[in-house]
Order: C-alpha cells, then structure tokens, then sequence
C-alpha cells in the first residue's frame, strides 16, 4: 500500500492538526478499512474543549468505509466490504486507537457484528457515518419501557436527540415533544418525527404547555394533577433542564438521561419518591442496536441525512471542529476523507 495516511491528530486543548502518519500494517487478525466519511461527534466536542485523551490520539469514531485488506484469521467478512464500527469494542477514535478522521484505520481483532457490522451499498458513505449515533438514540429507546401511547419529550435537538426522535417515529412512537432553543433544529425534529415543538425562549412554562397538548393526571400525594408527560429523554446536559424535567414528569413516568453534563446538578429528590419515577442512564449500545439501526436505514424507514449541516475534506478538520462547536451554524458535521 504506497500511500500517504493523513489523520486528525489531537494535540491539545483547541489544537486539532492534520499529520501525515504511517499507513497502518495488516495483520493476521485485523483489517484496515480506508475510511469514506466521519461525523464529529459530540464526543470529540469535549475532547477538542477539555483534553480527555492523550496528546496524540487521531480522533473519529462515527465513520464508514471500504475494506481494503483482511487479515487470514478474518471470517465472514471481504475486502470490498463496506463497513462501519462499533468504537466501544477497541477504543477506536476515543483515545485507545486511532480514529476514522484519517484515510486509513487498522481495526485489531475484528469480528463480524462485533467491532465491524457491513452495511449494503444502498447505505450511502454520509449514512453510514450515522450508524454509531443512531445506535446511541436506539439504545436508549430499547432500554426505556415505553408504551406506544407514551407521551415523551425529548430536550436537545442535537445529534442524539434528533436521532432519538427519528428512532422513535419509525418504532411506532406518535407522541413526540422535541425541547431546544434553535428554531433551526426544532424544524429538523418536525421532519424527523416530532408532533411538536417547544421553545424555552418563547413558547411559555413547559408544563403548561404538555398539558395544554397532551391533558393532565392526578398526582399519587393528593397534590394535584401533573401534566401527563410519560416518558423524557434529556439529551441537553444542562442541569437546569434535568431539575425541570423532574418536576414535570406524570406518576410512574421514565426519564432517559443521554447527555453528559459538565458540572453536577441539583434537583428534588422527592419528585423521584412521590412520583415513582424511572431514571436511568443509558450509554453505548449494543450489537442489536448497531443491526436495528443499519436495518432501518436499509428499508427506508428511517432517513436522519437532514441533520447534516455540512461537509469538510479532512484538510480542514480544524475548521470543521470550528463549525461544529458552533452550534448556531452546525448541527452535524461530516468530514469527506481524501
């Protein structure tokens, strides 16, 4: 393989360069993919503003690619294959091995459905890139009891928001209330699904909105009635936000944090005793969901491609950390690999 391998190299806090590294050798239980599209992630987001990894790490763990050569011991799996990754398995992009904000990337003991899933060619390279966020929103999903006559608010139409509503609606669920303070990305999550939206900015108190929408419930203490908010996926990270989510959940009702939050938050315990509530955290994914969300896509039932903003060759990886971390210009960022 007489090649150069340009890759995104963190360097620092802020500090993103794209070196030319060694093409990576093969080996007998490896393959190395040459890498179509990756998507900065929100992941890379707190890695490119607060350090996390160490100085040298070629980032990237949302991509797709063609292989290019399989290692003898491989199975099941060819070159020409076009495939994504699932990044958990071996650290790739998070600091553990290199990423896919490069050419080429060497994936160690690579198993079908494991740490490499094929997609089919009608998966475009741009959709293929958006299998590892979409696991994440499905994950969630498939990790929360929800019933199909659910009322759910999803707060933050960022990535794994916009995918969360988009996971919902193609698994049948109707009652979607999608939270954030861009106009811009509350369209996006009409079109991927939301019945509604709600603005904190200038659409009034959000529990007198669900109940205007969605009715109200008695409460389990003899305080009242509650908005008949079922279910919430918090996807903002603010801690405000968690705290409100809480005091306007129904009873019995499930709240699925996904977001990662900078700093503690404070909230009432005791709307989580006296209404019963289900909280939990929901991180990774499974092989499951990596397959759900390639079948998804596959059948058409599913297109989260409007969330891409923009697109950056990887010359201008930095540049493109830039827009990302803009979020009043970006809402995904896609890097072509040259």
């Amino acid at each position: 393989m007489k090649d150069s391998n340009p890759s995104g190299v963190f360097r620092g806090v802020h500090d993103v360069r794209v070196e030319s590294m060694d093409v990576p050798v093969p080996g007998d239980d490896s393959v190395i993919i040459k890498v179509e599209m990756t998507g900065i992630c929100g992941t890379d987001l707190h890695i490119y503003h607060e350090g996390l990894v160490p100085e040298g790490s070629v980032l990237g763990h949302e991509f797709s690619g063609e292989l290019i050569n399989v290692g003898k011991n491989v199975i099941d799996m060819n070159v020409g294959d076009r495939v994504v990754v699932n990044p958990m398995i071996n650290g790739t992009g998070l600091g553990l091995s290199p990423g896919g904000f490069a050419r080429y990337v060497k994936i160690d003991n690579a198993k079908l459905n494991s740490n490499l899933f094929i997609i089919p060619d009608k998966i475009t390279s741009e959709k293929g890139a958006l299998v590892e966020p979409l696991s994440v929103g499905l994950a969630a999903i498939n990790h929360t009891n929800l019933n199909k006559d659910d009322n759910i608010l999803v707060s933050g139409c960022g990535t794994i928001g916009l995918v969360t509503i988009a996971g919902l609606k193609a698994k049948g669920y109707e009652n979607i209330i999608a939270s954030d303070i861009s106009e811009k990305r509350l369209e996006l999550a009409k079109k991927l699904g939301a019945k509604m939206t709600y603005n904190p900015k200038s659409d009034g108190d959000l529990g007198d909105v669900i109940s205007e929408k969605f009715g109200m419930v008695d409460s389990l203490n003899y305080a009242g009635q509650l908005p008949n908010l079922n279910a919430a996926f918090e996807c903002t990270g603010v801690s405000a936000i968690f705290k409100q989510i809480t005091e306007v959940l129904a009873p019995d009702a499930k709240l699925t944090v996904l977001a990662i939050y900078r700093k503690p938050t404070e909230f009432d315990p005791n709307n989580v005793v006296y209404k019963r509530l289900n909280i939990k955290g929901s991180l990774f994914y499974s092989a499951d969901d990596f397959l759900e969300a390639i079948k998804l896509m596959e059948t058409g039932k599913l297109d989260i491609s409007p969330i891409v903003s923009h697109h950056f060759p990887l010359s201008k990886l930095p540049e493109a950390f830039e827009v990302q971390a803009d979020s009043s210009q970006s809402v995904k960022v896609m890097v072509d690999s040259e």
